[in-house]
């Protein structure tokens, strides 16, 4: 099954930033990754497409061409939990990043904000890593430099794995 980790923190603490950057260094390292994004808006599929036009009258749209796959599926019976569940076992990939989606019990990064602290996110389980892009301080793990961050992407996924 695939090793699944996330990373998580607060609005516009890193997330995406830290999760485009495991894809690209840990691809670059050999691995292959499935991700999971969390979004608290709805997706925006323009109602004039014929992608708009299928998704406004269907319940699953399969979008399919030369270079990608994309499926879109909503009114779904499963949690987040056993959608997740299924994907690891089906996934051909090395890891699976799941970003966001904090009450999972998956093995986590917690990204930082300024002005916050580890005490804000005492409430979360499996947090391995509390780092942070925005700020250095000596109690968290420091990614500001993207040297270093690439060097603590390429030793986390060793690590986890």
């Amino acid at each position: 099954m695939v090793t699944t980790f996330q990373i998580i923190g607060h609005k516009k603490s890193g997330k995406t930033t830290l999760t485009n950057d495991f894809l690209k260094f840990g691809k670059a390292a050999g691995y292959s990754f499935s991700v999971v994004k969390h979004t608290h808006g709805p997706v925006d599929i323009p109602a004039n497409t014929d992608t708009g036009k299928f998704y406004q009258q269907s319940d699953d749209v399969l979008l399919l061409n030369d270079s990608q796959t994309i499926h879109y599926q909503r009114k779904i019976a499963k949690t987040a939990s056993e959608q997740i569940t299924e994907l690891q076992k089906n996934s051909p990939a090395d890891f699976l990043i799941i970003e966001g989606l904090k009450e999972l019990d998956y093995p986590k990064i917690t990204l930082l904000k300024e002005d916050e602290v580890k005490s804000d996110f005492a409430d979360i389980s499996q947090i391995l890593i509390f780092a942070s892009i925005q700020k250095d301080e000596s109690n968290i793990i420091s990614l500001m430099d993207t040297d270093e961050r690439k060097k603590f992407i390429i030793n986390f996924l060793r690590e986890i794995q």
